[in-house]
């Protein structure tokens, strides 16, 4: 949450550390009649249920005498804690599904503390909400169920309940609940899959909300000022990893040349490969930002300018390394390259295109094989810049290395 940039607005609360506290409310919703204890075993309850489905716990244990109950505490007897749930309805109004009603018929009296002595969720959230004096409630509606629940406990409790609001769920692409096996993963996961925090946040508040116009890259700060619940969405939103992925290249694409110069660095260095801020590493950024979609393929894709590639795309070899010319253009490409001055961008492209032009073919013929063999991949930034950036003589050891794989695929020496 921390990485996300979401910050607690106070003091971060710990269910394990209030347990007093949860026993104190317990004793009072005893001593008011609104709970009671069952000392019914499991294996009692089962038997009255007798497999009927819709069967509710009948209220056995509510019935005891103060001394019944007083010896089965003093002969140690073990117990659970559940609450009276009052033969009424609840009603309140959902901010995204507007009226709701249960009736408090359909309920059993559900347990709120259980044998051990801990309380179960519904027992210490209503609690925690009180206490924290929250006031609005937003949560998947997967929820909606807890509610009445929650209801009939701040009841019993006095307390005034929040007001609630119950977003959809998230789909996958096959409109089913949203899993694992439609790319959900957790947040960690999406820092590790080079997520930024900014565009993460942006993409999932976008889901089931928008601020009214077609606006798709908002801050969070913006996302704060503009949020209402009118404009949750009723209706469930489909998770679309390709527009998570377009959001993220957005975010990429818009951060500062020392930001993306900071955490270019940082990646690299978790990978053991030492890389200094310097102008040419401006000029790799600009070249790789446009080009990218996460950080992970930042990695990837910058990495040849650091060191030669480890293999070559087999995709690339078949088409550009297998020709019986494969050398000899590589070859020519490395004079072009030991000769050529001024050693720029410009002087490179006019030399190899007019070279192009005089053998009567396209420039594509020799841009290739080159970029296959600096590179290793048949897809890049553009070639004459990538040339300026590895340096003449780091281009001429890589087309050798070129050449010497193309000599061993072939059997040659």
């Amino acid at each position: 949450m921390a990485w996300l940039g979401l910050k607690p607005d106070g003091e971060v609360v710990f269910q394990s550390r209030r347990m007093a506290q949860y026993q104190k409310v317990v004793e009072k919703l005893i001593e008011s009649g609104r709970a009671y204890r069952c000392f019914c075993t499991r294996e009692e309850i089962d038997e009255r249920r007798g497999g009927d489905p819709g069967w509710k716990y009948d209220r056995k244990c509510d019935s005891l005498t103060e001394d019944q109950i007083q010896q089965n505490l003093i002969e140690g007897s073990p117990f659970v804690v559940r609450l009276r749930i009052p033969s009424e309805h609840v009603h309140f109004h959902d901010l995204v599904r507007g009226d709701v009603s249960f009736d408090g018929i359909e309920f059993e009296d559900f347990i709120i503390v259980r044998s051990d002595g801990s309380p179960i969720y519904q027992l210490s959230v209503v609690v925690d909400d009180h206490d924290m004096g929250i006031t609005h409630v937003i949560r998947g509606d997967d929820h909606l169920s807890n509610t009445p629940k929650q209801i009939f406990l701040f009841r019993a409790m006095g307390f005034e309940p929040p007001i609630y609001a119950h977003i959809p769920l998230i789909l996958g692409s096959d409109k089913k609940r949203l899993s694992k096996r439609h790319g959900a993963t957790s947040v960690e996961e999406y820092r590790e899959q080079g997520f930024l925090p900014e565009a993460l946040v942006n993409f999932i508040a976008l889901l089931g909300w928008n601020p009214g116009d077609d606006r798709e890259i908002m801050g969070l700060d913006e996302m704060i000022e503009e949020f209402s619940t009118e404009r949750i969405s009723r209706s469930a939103a489909v998770f679309d990893s390709a527009k998570a992925l377009w959001l993220n290249g957005q975010y990429i694409s818009k951060l500062s040349d020392e930001a993306l110069e900071h955490i270019f660095v940082k990646v690299y260095e978790k990978q053991g490969i030492s890389v200094e801020n310097s102008d040419r590493l401006v000029k790799i950024l600009d070249l790789l930002r446009p080009r990218v979609r996460t950080i992970t393929e930042l990695y990837d894709a910058g990495l040849f300018f650091f060191r030669q590639p480890d293999n070559y795309e087999e995709k690339g070899v078949r088409k550009y390394f297998s020709g019986d010319n494969a050398r000899e253009i590589l070859e020519e490409n490395a004079h072009l390259i030991e000769n050529c001055s001024p050693f720029d961008e410009v002087e490179l492209e006019e030399q190899l295109r007019a070279k192009a032009e005089r053998e009567g073919g396209k420039a594509a013929f020799y841009i290739h094989p080159l970029r296959l063999a600096l590179t290793g991949s048949i897809s890049s930034p553009g070639i004459f810049e990538i040339i300026v950036l590895i340096g003449r003589d780091e281009c001429i050891a890589r087309i050798k290395r070129a050449i010497a794989y193309i000599n061993s695929i072939k059997g040659l020496e």
